[in-house]
């Protein structure tokens, strides 16, 4: 499973991450962070049934957000120890390639801005809510 999901991200180069029902493909995006899995849960709500998140790489943000929108499975070539942690701790399921200390930001001088504003929150609508914050105040 871990190779035909990752193909996925070799398949369409420009999408940055899916979400699929069991083998159906039912949300991609181009766009980059956590933006993809938020508009998920925005315009979807949490899924009854269970989800897989594909995503180039995952944070603590972006595994807040897919245990929000009722994800079982990650499937990422990159995922920090943190966001391991938290996927473990919520019975998340996750294959990967490799583990990282941190997500490094997009100046690659520090810690991704939205891992950071999410490092000491485990409730996932406080986080949601702080990540829809950070997001506002970055795009000022």
């Amino acid at each position: 499973m871990l190779t035909e999901h990752l193909a996925l991200i070799n398949k369409y180069p420009k999408k940055t991450c899916f979400v699929l029902k069991g083998d159906e493909i039912i949300f991609s995006s181009e766009a980059k962070g956590v933006k993809p899995l938020k508009e998920f849960y925005e315009e979807r709500g949490a899924s009854e049934e269970p989800l897989t998140v594909v995503d180039r790489i995952m944070g603590k943000g972006a595994v807040m957000l897919a245990v929000l929108i009722g994800a079982k499975t990650i499937v990422t070539p990159i995922i920090s120890q943190i966001a391991l942690e938290y996927a473990n701790a919520n019975g998340v399921k996750t294959q990967f390639t490799k583990v990282v200390p941190y997500i490094v930001n997009r100046t690659c001088d520090g810690r991704c801005p939205i891992e950071t504003a999410v490092l000491n929150i485990d409730e996932v609508l406080q986080g949601y809510e702080v990540m829809d914050e950070k997001l506002k105040s970055l795009s000022k």
